[in-house]
């Protein structure tokens, strides 16, 4: 027989969930509304408009021929905008990607005890800015109201370049000619201060792994300074790798002794060369292609007890890998 305390436990139970249903629903209604609420008033207020300042880095076109501009690292600028608000909101994600840019072709340059100078008012610029801020309604003003530059005379070096590269070659895989690179020495432009404490440029650090084919490859120069303040004649080097698979080989040749050989014999007679050798050289490379030779004259002998091996002969691009042995015995007959 059921307990009656048990039947209504069940039925509040029942009762409660249906009702839980219910105030989640409302609740995820009245969410929804508050959102779309919040979105409503957010386009509003965005579609109204605004003033506020921007900062933004300047850059420079059409420097005076033979001059540098020393102070461009440095060049920044206010802008007093008024625009929408949407037009703010995505000045203000995208202005660090956009620069100013301010043509100085019409620039007048006055001659100074060291360099020379130039100004700008602000008021001259505003209107080269107007078309690069497409987005504003109006530019209110330009802070600061005047642009001050400074030039030095452009001085010249040639100097050295560093190649600042490293690779690994797929197994079996070698060089087959000597790494080209090219060019060797760039010109150097910028002021003295900067031009007297250059000895070389070098690429950027570059590394290739898993390399089996020939390739030639593009590497840019490393600037120590902003490109307004150094230049070079070229902006990179290329770099020419000749790679060929290998196989590895073992000949024997005769050992030949140099000098005064009349009267001397040497143990062993024959060197065994292990090299590697290119696939396709493979065919034209054999024993007759190596020299190898000990020096016997009448110093060496005197002062050595074992004759070194030298190899006198190598066909090119053949990677020697041993030679066996290093060293000979030799013995003097009696005449």
């Amino acid at each position: 027989m059921q307990q009656p305390g048990k039947q209504i436990d069940t039925l509040e139970t029942g009762t409660r969930q249906p009702n839980r249903q219910k105030f989640r629903k409302r609740i995820a209604v009245l969410l929804v509304c508050l959102g779309i609420s919040t979105l409503m008033w957010l386009f509003i207020e965005l579609t109204k408009d605004y003033t506020t300042e921007l900062k933004y880095s300047v850059a420079f076109t059409n420097v005076p021929k033979d001059l540098i501009l020393q102070n461009q690292n440095d060049s920044s600028i206010t802008v007093g905008i008024t625009a929408q608000g949407f037009e703010l909101v995505t000045a203000q994600l995208f202005r660090k990607r956009q620069e100013l840019v301010v043509d100085l072709s019409e620039i007048r340059i006055r001659k100074e005890t060291e360099g020379y100078s130039a100004f700008i008012p602000a008021a001259s610029v505003l209107q080269q800015f107007v078309r690069q801020i497409r987005y504003s309604k109006s530019i209110s003003y330009i802070k600061p109201d005047t642009l001050f530059f400074r030039f030095s005379d452009v001085y010249r070096k040639e100097v050295p370049v560093r190649l600042n590269f490293s690779y690994s070659m797929e197994q079996q895989y070698q060089l087959y000619d000597s790494l080209e690179w090219w060019p060797k020495t760039v010109m150097v432009s910028s002021i003295k201060d900067v031009i007297d404490t250059i000895r070389f440029v070098s690429t950027a650090k570059t590394v290739e792994t898993g390399i089996d084919s020939s390739l030639v490859l593009k590497i840019p120069l490393l600037r120590p300074l902003s490109r307004g303040m150094i230049s070079f004649s070229a902006d990179s080097v290329s770099v020419r790798m000749s790679v060929q698979k290998y196989t590895e080989a073992t000949f024997t040749v005769p050992i030949k002794t140099e000098g005064n050989t009349t009267q001397l014999r040497i143990f062993p007679d024959q060197a065994e060369i292990t090299c590697l050798v290119p696939m396709v050289d493979y065919k034209q490379v054999e024993a007759a292609s190596f020299v190898a030779s000990v020096q016997a004259d009448g110093n060496t002998l005197a002062q050595n007890s074992k004759l070194k091996v030298n190899l006198a002969k190598v066909p090119p691009r053949v990677k020697v890998v041993s030679l066996k042995p290093e060293f000979v015995e030799y013995i003097i007959l009696s005449p």
